[in-house]
């Protein structure tokens, strides 16, 4: 990145970030459609903004950016901004009339995602008391599997060592 902040002065923004890394250096074309598309409704809703008069001058640059690229890519699904990734929840965060954190908002922010966090560990350490009483009954299953083959060994051993008393010893003589 260093490297592109050398040529423009600055640093990029991130849909001059996005573009230099999505388009192939031999001939400047996008990697695949969605990138482009994703681009060109970018670039288009930039220049509605700017015919309608809208811009950056309520809040931040980047910003305003992050807001127009993403409208422009449908927004954040599963915590992500296509081609931004976990970034977009440092823009989240922004107001747009400031275009710095706002503390309420970052605090929120916060909130939202350590609730998202223990609603999973809840879920985490119900899953694994749920497995180990499975495990528990299974281990109890299995015990009185044992205990039951010992039990039927026990009278077969019984059975065969009162067979061999009763048997006569003319009977012995007989069978050999």
């Amino acid at each position: 990145m260093s490297g592109k902040k050398h040529v423009l002065g600055r640093e990029p923004t991130l849909v001059e970030l996005h573009s230099h890394t999505h388009k192939r250096q031999e001939d400047e074309q996008w990697v695949d459609e969605r990138v482009r598309r994703a681009y060109e409704e970018y670039t288009r809703l930039r220049e509605s903004q700017a015919a309608a008069g809208e811009g950056s001058s309520g809040g931040s640059i980047d910003y305003s950016d992050y807001r127009t690229w993403s409208q422009a890519v449908g927004g954040m699904q599963h915590g992500r901004v296509y081609g931004l990734g976990s970034q977009a929840y440092a823009y989240e965060g922004q107001s747009s009339s400031g275009g710095s954190f706002s503390s309420s908002t970052q605090e929120s922010l916060y909130t939202q995602q350590i609730a998202a966090l223990a609603a999973e560990l809840e879920q985490v350490q119900k899953a694994q008391a749920d497995w180990q009483m499975q495990m528990q009954q299974q281990q109890m299953q299995i015990q009185q599997q044992q205990a039951q083959l010992l039990e039927e060994m026990r009278k077969m051993r019984e059975q065969m060592s009162s067979g061999r008393s009763t048997v006569s010893p003319e009977d012995e003589t007989e069978s050999e």
